[in-house]
C-alpha cells in the first residue's frame, strides 16, 4: 500500500522528535553502579562498622556517604593476616554499592596499643611494597572503594618519617586508580606529630579521633580544638573530617544502650548509671558539632554504627538532618 507524501512527512517529523526525546533522556544506571551518596557541599558522614558488633541491614545507608569496615591487621613482613567475617565486607560492599555509599576498609586499630607491625613494615622499603600490593589486592578482590589507615600511633621521627613514605606508595597505587586513601589520626597534640604535613597531599581526607578524652568526655569545645589543631597544623578544612563518639566515658557503655535505659537521655551528654557519671555526646552536641563541621570542616565521621539507635534518637541521623539543612 502505497503511503501519501502527507503522512510520510508527518511519521518523519515523529521519528524525530522522538529520537530527540530519546536523546535528552540519560539511561538508567545498571544495578550496583549507584553513583556515591552526595550531601550538600561534598559533606562526608562517615561512620565505621566492625566484624563483630552490628549487621549490615541495620545501616541507614541513605543518611551517610562512607563506611569503614575495621579492622583487617598487618604482619610485620608487610603481609596481611585474614580478613575477618569476609562474608560480612563482602554484604556491605554490594548493599553500599547498591544504595551509593563508598565502602573502604580500615587497617590496624588499637590493637591494645601493639603497633609493632606497623612500626616494622614501614620501616622496610620492601615490606611497604608487600603491604601496598596486599592492599589492592584485597581491594580487587572486594571492589572496596579505598583504604582507611589506623595505625595508632606513628611516634615523631624516624616512625613518622616511615609513616610518610608508606603513605606516599599508598597514595601512588590508590590515587590514580579512582580509589580513596584516608587515615584515622589522633586528636592529642603531644602524638600528632608522628602525621607529618606532608601526608596531608597523600590522602583524600583524615578522620581525627577527637574521643576518649576532655572533661566531660568528648566535649564539644576539645573536640573543635581538636580539629582545629590538625587544621593549624596545615590540614585543609576540606580534609579535616571530625570524629564523635557513640559510646560513654568510662564505661564505654553504647549509645544504644544509654537511650534502652531512658529515651530521655538521648537530649543529655552525662547521666549516672549505677553510681557512675556516663559521659558521651547526645542529640544536641553532635548537632552542635556538625553545624561546625559543615561551616569549617569537611564531614563527620563516629566510632561506630552498632552503637547507634534508630528512628528519632539516633545520631546518624541527627548528623543527617544537619546536613541537609533541617536540623
Amino acid at each position: 500500500m502505497k503511503i501519501s507524501t502527507r503522512w510520510a512527512c508527518a511519521a518523519l517529523a515523529l521519528a524525530t522528535v522522538t529520537t530527540a526525546l530519546v536523546a535528552t533522556v540519560a539511561p538508567a544506571p545498571p544495578a550496583g553502579a549507584a553513583a556515591s551518596a552526595v550531601l550538600p557541599n561534598g559533606f562526608r558522614s562517615v561512620g565505621y562498622l566492625t566484624s563483630g558488633a552490628g549487621s549490615v541491614s541495620s545501616i541507614q545507608f541513605g543518611k551517610l556517604t562512607h563506611v569503614n569496615y575495621a579492622f583487617v591487621r598487618p604482619n610485620s613482613n608487610g603481609t596481611l593476616q585474614a580478613v575477618p567475617n569476609s562474608p560480612k565486607l563482602s554484604s556491605l560492599v554490594s548493599t553500599g554499592h547498591n544504595q551509593g555509599v563508598k565502602v573502604l576498609l580500615a587497617v590496624g586499630g588499637w590493637n591494645n596499643g601493639d603497633d609493632t607491625a606497623f612500626e616494622t613494615l614501614a620501616a622496610n622499603s620492601t615490606s611497604r611494597t608487600t603491604f601496598v600490593n596486599a592492599l589492592v589486592g584485597l581491594i580487587n578482590q572486594y571492589g572496596l572503594d579505598g583504604i582507611d589507615m589506623d595505625w595508632e600511633y606513628p611516634d615523631p621521627g624516624a616512625s613518622a618519617t616511615n609513616f610518610t613514605k608508606l603513605m606516599q606508595q599508598l597514595s601512588g597505587a590508590l590515587r590514580p586508580k579512582g580509589k580513596l586513601l584516608t587515615a584515622a589520626v589522633t586528636a592529642r597534640a603531644t602524638t600528632a606529630n608522628g602525621v607529618q604535613p606532608a601526608v596531608f597531599g597523600y590522602v583524600d581526607f583524615l578522620n581525627i579521633m577527637a574521643y576518649d578524652s576532655g572533661t566531660p568526655h568528648a566535649n564539644y569545645q576539645w573536640s573543635i580544638d581538636a580539629a582545629n589543631m590538625w587544621k593549624a597544623r596545615g590540614l585543609p578544612a576540606g580534609k579535616t573530617v571530625l570524629g564523635v563518639p557513640f559510646y560513654s566515658r568510662p564505661s564505654e557503655k553504647s549509645y544504644a544502650q544509654l537511650i534502652a535505659l531512658n529515651p530521655a537521655y538521648a537530649w543529655e551528654d552525662c547521666v549516672s548509671v549505677s553510681g557512675t557519671w556516663e559521659c558521651y555526646n547526645g542529640i544536641p552536641t553532635i548537632r552542635k558539632k556538625t553545624k561546625w563541621a559543615m561551616a569549617n570542616a569537611g564531614g563527620v565521621m563516629y566510632w561506630q554504627l552498632a552503637q547507634d539507635t534508630t528512628g528519632s534518637t539516633s545520631l546518624v541521623n541527627a548528623i543527617y538532618q544537619v546536613a541537609i539543612g533541617q536540623g
